[in-house]
């Protein structure tokens, strides 16, 4: 039976992302609603815009069967690697928005009295707020009933702080970590210029880049303190988990999503080192954590269950 918090969540997903799906239904079916100019809709209308649409609804319903499963008994059998993989995507694509967005709009709006950004030519203004307040309740959504989840299929292996990985673990997956968090704090305060992803010069835009970078720090770093995370278990996992997903997934998202498809090569180059980066760190630092309570336990299937 569900609790008063899970239905809550499933609804602000299907919130979020009813009509988001249904905008981009209407979109593949050849509506132009939403659209302002004669550009906008023969971009639309663009092989690249026209994949880019079938994969986010595919995202979108694949993040519907993730709450579902997430809220049912049979979700707890569900094997480990998927519910990480999937948790891992929608948390480093919906992270920076949920938190980032929101608190750079804000932002935005006391600044400059607008909440407009780039690309906002060609669609009306409820499209924005449509779609990104969409993914910001789908976000919040998955983050109650992921959490609740976990606790309950999990908690041991959160009872504890996460640990320092292997040294050339630190090494490597710091390289990718620290990197993207430089690159994305950097243009996030000084603007994209010509070397950072471009099209996200508004502050709204330049705040998601710098909350990006901080948890990409703050991922690397979590596991390092020792004892000084063992007083905040859940919290020094909770900030290890988004940091190693926000780097992995939003540098990805940099070079996939650059404006008008063409990312300039340091974006490029940073993802190529960000991306197996901050998996190596987070999946290093969770598989000590699991080889630790197999050791414990005496029994490396009830670890991994």
């Amino acid at each position: 039976m569900l609790t008063a918090a899970q239905r809550v969540a499933l609804l602000l997903v299907v919130l979020g992302v009813a009509p988001y799906t249904t905008l981009k239904v209407l979109w593949l079916a050849g509506s132009t609603v939403g659209l302002r100019s004669d550009s906008g809709v023969a971009e639309l209308h663009s092989t690249r815009f026209v994949v880019g649409n079938v994969v986010t609804i595919a995202l979108e319903l694949a993040a519907v069967g993730l709450a579902v499963a997430l809220t049912r008994p049979w979700g707890r059998r569900v094997p480990a690697g998927v519910v990480v993989l999937l948790a891992a995507g929608a948390t480093g694509l919906l992270a920076p928005i949920l938190l980032g967005l929101t608190v750079g709009s804000a932002l935005q709006l006391a600044v400059t009295g607008s909440l407009r950004t780039d690309g906002m030519d060609n669609l009306s203004p409820w499209v924005f707020a449509l779609v990104y307040g969409g993914f910001a309740l789908l976000g919040l959504g998955l983050a109650v009933l992921g959490w609740q989840y976990v606790l309950a299929r999990w908690a041991g292996v959160l009872s504890e702080a996460p640990r320092r990985p292997a040294t050339w673990v630190t090494v490597v997956g710091g390289l990718g970590l620290l990197l993207f968090a430089a690159a994305s704090v950097g243009w996030g305060v000084l603007g994209p210029g010509d070397s950072g992803p471009r099209g996200m010069e508004a502050i709204s835009q330049r705040t998601v880049l710098v909350l990006s970078g901080l948890l990409a720090l703050a991922g690397w770093v979590a596991p390092l303190l020792g004892r000084a995370a063992a007083l905040r278990a859940h919290l020094a996992w909770i900030l290890t988990w988004l940091g190693c997903t926000t780097a992995a997934l939003q540098s990805v998202t940099h070079v996939l999503l650059a404006h008008q498809g063409a990312p300039t090569p340091q974006v490029v180059a940073i993802s190529a080192v960000a991306l197996p980066g901050s998996c190596l760190h987070g999946l290093a630092v969770l598989r000590q954590r699991v080889a630790e309570m197999a050791s414990d336990n005496g029994s490396p299937v009830r670890a991994r269950a």
